[in-house]
C-alpha cells in the first residue's frame, strides 16, 4: 500500500500543495507537462516552477501568473466573480484523467457550500472572488492532476497551521481563519499560531485537504519513506520555515513488523442495560466505528459491568471519544494509539467473499449477510 501524508504545520494552501507534490511526482518531465497543459486550457493562465529557499528549508516554488500578474501583486487586480457554474465548465473542458476532473469539481461544490452557508445565498449564486480566480482554478486542477500521477492507497495529513492575525478579502479585513476556512475545516484538528500574524491556510487549500484526507488527521503513518517534497511559499517568516511538506511511503506486508495502526478507545461501564449499550453500539458503528465490542468485569460495589471497546482511524479519537460521551453513562474516555499486523484485504463477487495476503499467508472467508444467505 501506498501512503502519503501532508504535513500542515505551515498551513495548507494550493500553490504550496502542488510544489510539494510535483517534487515528488514519479515522472518530474511528465507532471510539468501535464501543468503546462492545465494551464494553457485556462485563459491568461501560466506557470513557472523554480528552485529555492525558505528559512533552513530548500524546495519547490510555484508561481501562477494571470495575464502576466501574479498573486499578490495587485490584491485585487486577479478577482474575477465567477460563479459555481462557470468554474465547473472551466474544470469539465480540462484535458486531464476524468478522476482528476472529477474531484477538482467536487473541491469547488465544497466551497460552493461553505460559501453559500456564510453568505445566505444558493451555491449557484454564489460569486468565488478570489476563489475563483483562474489561479485558484488552476491550483485545485494542479493538484488533482498530480495526485492521480502519485495514485497513493491513502492521504493522511497532520492537525492544521490556521495562522493568526487579520487577512484581507474581497469582504473586507476579516479575522483568520477566514470564515470560508474556517467551515470547511469544522470537524477537522486545526490550531492557531499567535507568533505568526498571517493566514497560513486558504480556502482553497482546505477544501483540497478536507477532500482528500476524509477525516485521516493526525501523526504519520508508519511506513517505508520513499520519497520528501517540500512546496514553498511566498512569505519569508523569522526562525520558520515556510513550507508544506509531502512524505511519500509504503507498508510492506511481507515483512514482521506491523504494517498499520488504528486508535483505541475504551471505558467501563455499569450502570446501562443490555438494550441501552445495544443501542449506543449502533450509533458508534453507523458513525464509522471500525469494531465495537463489551468486554465483561465487576465495576463498582461489586456490580457486573462492561469495558467498551472501539476501534476507529488514527484521527478520528476525538470524533468517537464525543459520540461515546453523548450514547453512554461514562464521564471518560481512554484513548491510546496501538500498531496493528494488517492483511492486505480486497472483495471478490459482489462483496461476498473477502481475501487476505500478508506475512507469508493467504486466505478467503465467504461473508455472512442475513439479507443473501440462508441460515
Amino acid at each position: 500500500m501506498t501512503k502519503l501524508h501532508i504535513d500542515c504545520s505551515m498551513g495548507i494552501a494550493g500553490d504550496m500543495l502542488t510544489a510539494a507534490l510535483l517534487a515528488i511526482a514519479p515522472d518530474r518531465a511528465k507532471a510539468v507537462r501535464t501543468l503546462r497543459i492545465i494551464a494553457g486550457s485556462l485563459p491568461g493562465v501560466t506557470f513557472e516552477v523554480s528552485e529555492a529557499k525558505r528559512g533552513a528549508v530548500a524546495g519547490l516554488h510555484c508561481s501562477v501568473f494571470i495575464n502576466g500578474s501574479e498573486e499578490g501583486e495587485s490584491p485585487r487586480k486577479n478577482y474575477r466573480g465567477m460563479g459555481l457554474s462557470s468554474v465547473t465548465d472551466l474544470l469539465s473542458a480540462l484535458p486531464i484523467a476524468a478522476n482528476a476532473r472529477d474531484n477538482a469539481i467536487a473541491i469547488y461544490k465544497r466551497i460552493a457550500e461553505a460559501e453559500s452557508k456564510i453568505h445566505g445565498e444558493s451555491t449557484q449564486l454564489v460569486h468565488f472572488h478570489e476563489l475563483g480566480a483562474l489561479d485558484a482554478v488552476f491550483d485545485v486542477a494542479a493538484v488533482c492532476a498530480l495526485l492521480e500521477l502519485i495514485a497513493p492507497d491513502e492521504i493522511t495529513a497532520s492537525p492544521v497551521n490556521l495562522g493568526g492575525g487579520t487577512v484581507w478579502t474581497a469582504h473586507g479585513r476579516l479575522p483568520v481563519p477566514a470564515p470560508a476556512t474556517a467551515l470547511i475545516f469544522a470537524g477537522s484538528p486545526t490550531y492557531g499560531d499567535s507568533e505568526l500574524q498571517s493566514e497560513l491556510a486558504t480556502p482553497t487549500g482546505a477544501a483540497v485537504l478536507t477532500h482528500f484526507v476524509q477525516g485521516r488527521f493526525g501523526a504519520q503513518p508508519l511506513m517505508n519513506v520513499t520519497a520528501i517534497g517540500h512546496g514553498l511559499g511566498t512569505k519569508d517568516f523569522p526562525n520558520r520555515s515556510n513550507a508544506v511538506r509531502v512524505t511519500l511511503g509504503t507498508t510492506e506486508s511481507g515483512g514482521d513488523a506491523p504494517n498499520g495502526e488504528v486508535a483505541e478507545l475504551a471505558c467501563n461501564i455499569d450502570d446501562m442495560t443490555g438494550e441501552q449499550l445495544g443501542y449506543a453500539a449502533e450509533q458508534l458503528r453507523s458513525a464509522g466505528a471500525l469494531d465495537v465490542s463489551f468486554i465483561p468485569i465487576t465495576g463498582k460495589k461489586n456490580r457486573p459491568g462492561v469495558i467498551l471497546l472501539l476501534l476507529c482511524k488514527p484521527g478520528d479519537e476525538s470524533k468517537f471519544a464525543k459520540l461515546l460521551l453523548r450514547y453512554t453513562s461514562t464521564f471518560g474516555v481512554r484513548s491510546t494509539l496501538k500498531s496493528r499486523y494488517e492483511l492486505e484485504r480486497w472483495f471478490t463477487n459482489n462483496g461476498k467473499v473477502k481475501h487476505g495476503r500478508g506475512y507469508g499467508i493467504e486466505k478467503s472467508k465467504n461473508e455472512f449477510d442475513l439479507t443473501n444467505d440462508v441460515l
